[in-house]
């Protein structure tokens, strides 16, 4: 399940040391896969026209439904109609063109082909409305309350429209194809033919502006005048893997907005912050000792990590019994143990007595007892034999007299 972090209060509260960077795009959702943690949003939940954001799902339907990627078709005329005219990118595919699948899911995904995406719907269920219709399903499949589709391309048109939260769960899902996270991923393809070479438009706009990217392991670019710029990538750092999908970044300028906004949200967080493991579970955090010295370690039930300002100074508190008396039993709380980042409790932990906790058997009373018992049975033996050696020499003595 998502976890909105805690830190986005932190956050708000470390603003004025580090400033988030001004970005022209109006929607933004950022996750961490390992985690599972959604690390900040805007507007993410608004439902907005999403561009070529909309190939990811066409991706998508089309794996699910291509039984081999090296197969062949013929690119038709009918894979391109109206593309000119709305003014759509291409990857380049002409007519009468022999190319597979796989050469249209590149020609889809790196250079945002609305060609591929015609092709494949065509070529799989014979038309983009049959299409559409497997998109829109698989988006009911996958819960999506504020999507719907109503091409393959991401041309604007009426009742065509998403959320960043939603574009998020369909990418995630498609990630899980290791056929689309390879396209996703993948920085220039040549097809089969040898006749077109793809690069990712990431890498090529970014190029062009002289923006680092080498962090960024895929992308998905888009822009139409509804949605304005618009990118989904997936990036790599100390480790960790994270999800960012910006939109409605300007487009009026010459510079490409949407990488440079990705670039400085990206670099915002990577520089400013990092997880950190407060708790690991079986991590000893107290020792107590009980009236009979017997030591009771108290261990953490789970580990906690969280993303958090690189200074954020964390402390720990403990507050209980540091020596357990005779009497206390099963289950009865011996104290907790409390996280606080920047003096606010995030975490407690509760410790209670695992066994009663009794007063030793006096074995010293009891071996004094025994020996005590043992000299008097030796007593009364050793009297007992003085008795009868005084009663035989009495029985003599009357004899003899």
């Amino acid at each position: 399940m998502k976890k909105v972090v805690l830190f986005l209060v932190l956050l708000c509260y470390q603003l004025p040391v580090y400033a988030f960077p001004k970005i022209s795009s109006q929607n933004v959702y950022f996750y961490q896969f390992d985690h599972d943690e959604v690390l900040y949003t805007l507007k993410s939940d608004e439902e907005i026209a999403i561009a070529s954001l909309t190939k990811i799902m066409t991706a998508s339907v089309a794996l699910d439904l291509i039984e081999d990627l090296d197969a062949t078709i013929t690119f038709e005329s009918d894979d391109r109609k109206g593309l000119v005219e709305a003014h759509a990118s291409r990857a380049g595919f002409q007519v009468g063109e022999k190319v597979t699948y796989r050469d249209l899911l590149y020609g889809l995904l790196l250079p945002s082909g609305a060609d591929a995406a015609l092709a494949l719907s065509n070529h799989l269920v014979g038309s983009e409305k049959e299409f559409v219709k497997l998109m829109n399903e698989k988006a009911e499949r996958l819960g999506l309350k504020h999507t719907h589709f109503v091409n393959t391309t991401g041309l604007d048109i009426d009742n065509h429209y998403s959320t960043l939260e939603d574009v998020a769960v369909f990418l995630k899902d498609a990630l899980n194809n290791p056929d689309f996270k390879e396209v996703f991923t993948t920085k220039q393809y040549v097809t089969s033919n040898k006749k077109h070479t793809f690069k990712s438009s990431l890498v090529k706009s970014a190029s062009k502006s002289n923006i680092d990217v080498s962090y960024i392991l895929g992308s998905k670019t888009g822009y139409t005048d509804a949605a304005g710029l618009c990118l989904a990538s997936l990036a790599e750092h100390d480790g960790n893997t994270y999800l960012l999908i910006t939109a409605l970044a300007d487009y009026q300028t010459s510079r490409p907005e949407h990488i440079i906004d990705s670039t400085a949200i990206y670099r915002y967080f990577f520089d400013n912050y990092e997880y950190k493991i407060l708790l690991k579970e079986g991590e000893v955090l107290k020792t107590v000792m009980d009236e009979n010295g017997k030591k009771h370690d108290l261990r953490a039930t789970k580990t906690i990590e969280q993303y958090l300002p690189k200074d954020t100074k964390v402390t720990y508190e403990y507050q209980g019994e540091t020596s357990l008396p005779f009497g206390m039993s099963k289950g009865d709380k011996i104290g907790e143990y409390q996280v606080l980042v920047d003096g606010e409790v995030v975490d407690t932990e509760s410790f209670y007595v695992e066994e009663d906790i009794l007063k030793p058997f006096p074995w010293e009373m009891l071996t004094m007892v025994a020996i005590i018992a043992v000299i008097c049975v030796i007593s009364i033996f050793a009297l007992g034999m003085v008795v009868l050696l005084v009663m035989k020499v009495c029985r003599r003595k009357k004899r003899t007299s």
